[in-house]
C-alpha cells in the first residue's frame, strides 16, 4: 500500500482499462465527445493521482460489467422482461390516470400544455398494451404478479 493514499497499488492495466479511465475522466469534465484527441490530450497531460484513481474506477466498472449476466442462450429471462415492463407500464399508467383524475376533479396543481384529448387517448393506448401483455402471459403461462392495470372491462374482449 501506498503511504500516502493507503490504497493498494494498481494491477497492470491493459488497453481496455485504460481506454475506459480515459473515458470517465473525459465524462467527469464535460470534456466534447466529438473530439477524443483534446480528452486524449487531456489525459496525457493529467497528474498521476488523477491517472490513478480513473484507473481505479474503470477497473470497478469493468469488474461490474463482466460480472453482469449475460441474456441466457435459451431466452429464459425474457419472463422476467416481461414482468418487468408489465410492472413499469402499470406504474407509469397508475400516474397517468391519477392525473387525469385530478385534473377531473379540478385539483391537479399545474395545466397539461398536452391537450387533455391526446393524455387521455395515451392512458387508452397503455391500457390496451397492458391487455396484451396481460393475454400473452396468460398464453405462456407467465405470472406478471398482483399488479394490475385498470381496465378489467376491457378484459372481456
Amino acid at each position: 500500500m501506498s503511504d500516502e493514499t493507503l490504497e493498494p497499488p494498481l494491477p497492470p492495466i491493459d488497453a481496455r482499462t485504460e481506454a475506459v479511465a480515459e473515458r470517465l475522466f473525459g465524462l467527469k469534465f464535460a470534456l466534447r465527445k466529438d473530439d477524443p484527441k483534446h480528452i486524449h490530450d487531456e489525459w496525457e497531460h493529467a497528474a498521476d493521482w488523477i491517472h490513478d484513481g480513473y484507473l481505479r474506477q474503470a477497473i470497478e466498472v469493468l469488474a461490474t460489467a463482466d460480472q453482469a449476466q449475460p441474456a441466457s442462450a435459451d431466452g429464459s429471462d425474457y419472463r422476467e422482461r416481461m414482468r418487468v415492463e408489465y410492472r413499469e407500464l402499470a406504474d407509469r399508467a397508475g400516474r397517468l390516470r391519477d392525473m387525469l383524475q385530478r385534473y377531473a376533479d379540478g385539483t391537479l396543481d399545474f395545466e397539461p400544455t398536452c391537450p387533455i384529448t391526446l393524455l387521455s387517448r395515451q392512458l387508452d393506448v397503455m391500457d390496451e398494451y397492458a391487455l396484451i401483455l396481460r393475454r400473452r402471459a396468460n398464453i405462456e403461462h407467465i405470472s406478471l404478479g398482483e399488479q394490475r392495470i385498470d381496465t378489467a372491462a376491457r378484459d372481456a374482449r
